[in-house]
């Protein structure tokens, strides 16, 4: 039995195809791993993968900003919960046998949904008897409005770089993928920044005309930061209606860093691949893609 070195990328695996590419510039040491009896992956790789991702939400601050009054109120939503999906382009090289780097084009749309327990105003903060009245009037409004959705667009276009290492031995195989990715919204002003690691364990089955089939267990973790703002009458117009317009930021993160994820490839010849993986515990994920190695 040949000993093997592969990998298994996507937006966090995506698979490598086996072939045999003597005097290929890439990967480097490609040639003198194939006499030692390695079989490697095919130099270049583009696929196109989607993935859908529930994810629960830890609100930090939600800060109104605009006038003295705006200044005063306090919303509390302190927990929410991302759905979405995302959309992805990526080009990958094996710059050495073990070693891939990845490129990363997209699209993520998705809402982040919070409850409002309660909205408030601190009369101390504002002076003036016309104010003083008006954030007694936003006091009065928080039973009304408990319980509410507190509700945040996320969408935009996406890029990030990743890499990964991977080897084996027999028909084992390890890997650990990272990259990260920027979403940049178009509904809100703000960012996403997301890190991902993704330790992998897997067998692989040759099958007949050079096409073999993969499966795999492991983690991923995920730590995503948000900084979003906006006008706070598309946010809580109710109290704008008393307040008058300004501008919210809301800060939060995601709070399950880790989920467990299993999966399984098909490989055509080394040149055609299809992946689907599913991640589950409090963060729910479904991955599918599609690969093409050169």
């Amino acid at each position: 039995m040949s000993r093997f070195i592969t990998t298994v990328l996507l937006a966090s695996l995506s698979g490598a195809a086996i072939a045999e590419e003597q005097g290929s510039l890439f990967p480097i040491w490609g040639d003198e791993a194939r006499a030692r009896g390695y079989t490697i992956p095919k130099p270049y790789g583009l696929s196109l993968s989607y993935m859908d991702l529930s994810n629960p939400v830890q609100v930090n601050s939600i800060n109104l900003t605009g006038t003295e009054l705006l200044e005063a109120v306090s919303v509390d939503a302190p927990n929410a919960n991302f759905d979405g999906y995302n959309m992805t382009v990526r080009g990958d090289l094996w710059v050495f046998p073990f070693w891939n780097l990845y490129g990363i084009i997209g699209y993520t749309d998705g809402d982040s949904v919070a409850t409002i327990e309660s909205i408030g105003c601190d009369a101390s903060k504002v002076s003036g008897v016309g104010d003083k009245l008006l954030c007694a009037a936003i006091d009065a409004l928080g039973p009304a409005v408990q319980g509410a959705p507190f509700s945040l667009e996320l969408n935009g276009g996406s890029y990030g770089i990743g890499t990964t290492l991977a080897g084996g031995i027999g028909n084992w195989f390890a890997l650990v993928d990272m990259n990260y990715t920027y979403t940049s919204l178009s509904a809100l002003d703000g960012e996403i920044g997301t890190f991902t690691g993704a330790p992998r364990v897997g067998y692989r089955w040759e099958l007949a005309r050079g096409s073999e089939m993969r499966a795999f267990i492991g983690g991923m973790y995920m730590a995503m930061d948000q900084e979003l703002s906006g006008n706070i009458s598309d946010l809580l117009p109710e109290v704008a209606a008393i307040a008058g317009d300004g501008k919210f930021a809301v800060s939060q993160k995601g709070t399950s860093r880790w989920n467990g994820v299993v999966g399984a490839m098909y490989s055509w010849r080394g040149e055609w691949e299809l992946l689907g993986e599913i991640g589950f515990g409090d963060r729910e994920t479904y991955f599918a893609s599609v690969s093409r190695r050169f």
